[in-house]
């Protein structure tokens, strides 16, 4: 999960913009090739490389008035864990994509949330990583349509450690902190 941007989005983003790979490496400065083969998913470009052609998309937006969107900046694979499950395996999975929060469902519906400071906190309660994660789950994290503004975002997010994007009742994304963060410097107006 340290992406970025969910990768597949770009070439999503730049067809929605009419741009070619061309135009958009021209437009930020980085090889056609490159930005081909971000695309396709077989490099893992530089913070530089992403940054500049993040605001390369940018400024194609503002030129059609298009602002940046939750979707655009979202993660798509939402890693989740139901109610049931013990802790250990909410720890595991944390862990293992590094990443410091989860929702939580049952039978597929979103019920809760579980972090690794709600865990913290709880420590003294929590006698075994065996105990089912319902009975230790916070409040579920609020879920917005994809195409909420970043203000939205960024207003929730003070309050959340997540907000959950959701097209036609079903999760399609998650925003964290840090993934508002990445795009802050090319944002703040926006924000």
């Amino acid at each position: 999960m340290e992406r970025l941007w969910d990768l597949e989005s770009l070439a999503k983003l730049r067809k929605r913009l009419g741009l070619s790979q061309r135009e958009l490496a021209r437009m930020s400065g980085v090889s056609q090739s490159l930005i081909s083969k971000i695309e396709r998913g077989r490099i893992n470009p530089s913070y530089e490389a992403v940054r500049r052609i993040l605001q390369a998309l940018e400024m194609a937006r503002a030129e059609r008035g298009a602002k940046l969107l939750a979707k655009d900046i979202c993660t798509r694979d939402v890693i989740c864990v139901e109610a049931s499950d013990q802790l250990s395996k909410a720890i595991n999975l944390m862990r293992r994509h590094g990443i410091s929060q989860l929702p939580v469902l049952r039978n597929g519906i979103l019920i809760g949330s579980i972090s690794e400071s709600s865990i913290m906190r709880k420590l003294e309660r929590i006698r075994s990583t065996e105990v089912p994660v319902g009975e230790i789950m916070d409040e579920a994290f609020p879920m917005i349509p994809e195409e909420a503004s970043l203000s939205l975002v960024r207003q929730l997010l003070q309050e959340y450690p997540a907000v959950l994007l959701q097209r036609d009742g079903r999760i399609t994304g998650i925003v964290t902190k840090a993934d508002l963060f990445k795009v802050l410097d090319s944002r703040v107006e926006e924000l």
